[in-house]
């Protein structure tokens, strides 16, 4: 009971950490993409990059706002028509999102950064389709397992304004230029994390699984 208890409680510590740094980036970030401010690199026209940017700030949003009440085990066996209806809603944001991010990484003022960023748009892009596509063909192990990744992936880019708070001098004294430790920042905020979440989804379940004699399966 205890160790139910210790684990609950760790659980939620993790949730409330997610979800205090979500809303710091949305009301940081978000809010003031809501209210007008549009970086000067993106400011090339409505359908040349504004489109592709409210693309994203919306599809992102329901990534971020839907995310954690997708995981939330009680509310998605309690309340399982909300969580098909958000599910559907959180993938077609992902989608949305990930497509826009990869057009906006091409626009990106931080050059070295775009090979990072591209990266994790695919990467975005590729386990939200996954994940829509299990639970087409009703594999919902590879669904939920999907559906994690694609939320590591949305998280990433929460992680990325959280480095300037750090100071990115700070975190790499090591690295010479500010462009050198932005763009290292730009790879760990996403490697680390869907490194984090494959330890958790497939290393750490075969570490765990007991060796089955071979007596046990006469």
């Amino acid at each position: 009971m205890l160790s139910i208890k210790l684990t609950s409680i760790r659980w939620l510590l993790f949730w409330l950490t997610i979800i205090c740094f979500s809303l710091y980036f949305y009301v940081d970030t978000i809010i003031e993409y809501i209210n007008g401010y549009i970086p000067e690199n993106f400011k090339r026209g409505f359908f040349d990059s504004k489109i592709w940017f409210i693309g994203h700030i919306l599809g992102a949003s329901a990534s971020l706002l839907l995310g954690p009440l997708q995981f939330w085990e009680r509310v998605r066996n309690k309340y399982l028509k909300y969580h098909r209806i958000g599910g559907k809603i959180f993938i077609v944001g992902s989608l949305i999102a990930s497509i826009c991010a990869f057009r906006l990484n091409l626009m990106y003022d931080c050059k070295p950064c775009r090979v990072s960023l591209g990266i994790l748009s695919i990467l975005w892009l590729i386990t939200t389709f996954i994940a829509w596509w299990a639970i087409l063909h009703k594999n919902i192990k590879a669904h939920r397992q999907f559906m994690v990744r694609s939320y590591t992936a949305a998280l990433a880019f929460v992680f990325i304004r959280l480095f300037p708070l750090i100071g990115y001098k700070n975190m790499f004294p090591f690295l010479e230029t500010q462009m050198e430790r932005r763009t290292t920042a730009e790879w760990l905020c996403w490697v680390i994390p869907m490194l984090i979440v494959e330890i958790y989804l497939v290393w750490w379940p075969l570490i765990i699984t007991k060796k089955v004699s071979p007596k046990a399966n006469e």
